[in-house]
């Protein structure tokens, strides 16, 4: 192993005990490794924030100005311009400009993923579940199949009555039907299903890389026994 590895190693052997110290009760060492991590992602996102596109998209398109490609660089200029006068007046409202545009295309780039990426396949497949080579079989009916596309029909009106019902409650002192309140219910249990196999699954996700990055601290730690 190299002296840079090994140093490496070491930082990461010791950031690591300081992390675990927490479950000792000791939560200096652990807030100052959090600090740490939370130093070197933010310095590392700005290194590749200037590297790869602040400098080849704002900076050099100006050694070919007055060309079109360096009269488009100086508006990211500009804009990158107004952020930093917020930090010495705060209540200019030219700063409020580019924290607008970043805001509305954040928001649309949101709003498209999440109709193009979510929304939209999961219409798709309920629409899919009720197709009839699915729902049939040489003719005749495959209930299976029927069962599972209505639970998903169900599922799906349950959860959505879940969230519209409990907001209405919210503004509504008036008493509820009860078949009301068991369907939001019904609602309910698909949201807490889904959460728990969300939960499992981030669970099981980082207690095998924890499990991972301990068997490395253990191999380098017989190195040197």
């Amino acid at each position: 192993m190299n002296y840079i590895g090994l140093i490496v190693s070491l930082v990461g052997l010791v950031l690591s005990l300081m992390v675990f110290s927490y479950l000792l009760g000791d939560k200096l060492l652990f807030g100052l490794a959090m600090l740490t991590m939370v130093g070197v992602s933010a310095g590392f996102a700005v290194l590749v924030l200037v590297q790869k596109v602040l400098m080849p998209m704002a900076i050099m398109p100006l050694a070919d100005f007055p060309q079109i490609s360096a009269l488009l660089a100086l508006v990211p200029l500009l804009l990158i311009v107004l952020l930093l006068w917020m930090l010495f007046k705060k209540s200019s409202k030219i700063s409020s400009i580019p924290l607008g545009i970043i805001l509305g295309m954040v928001s649309a780039l949101l709003i498209f993923g999440l109709s193009r990426g979510t929304l939209a396949p999961q219409l798709l497949s309920i629409i899919d579940a009720f197709d009839p080579a699915k729902i049939t079989t040489e003719g005749l009916p495959n209930w299976s199949g029927i069962f599972e596309a209505f639970m998903v029909l169900a599922g799906v009106l349950a959860v959505l009555f879940a969230f519209h019902h409990r907001k209405a409650a919210k503004k509504s002192d008036l008493l509820n039907p009860s078949w009301l309140d068991g369907l939001s219910g019904f609602g309910q249990v698909f949201i807490g299903i889904t959460f728990g196999a969300v939960f499992v699954g981030l669970f099981s996700g980082g207690l095998t890389a924890l499990i991972a990055y301990l068997q490395t601290l253990v191999d380098f730690v017989k190195q040197w026994l």
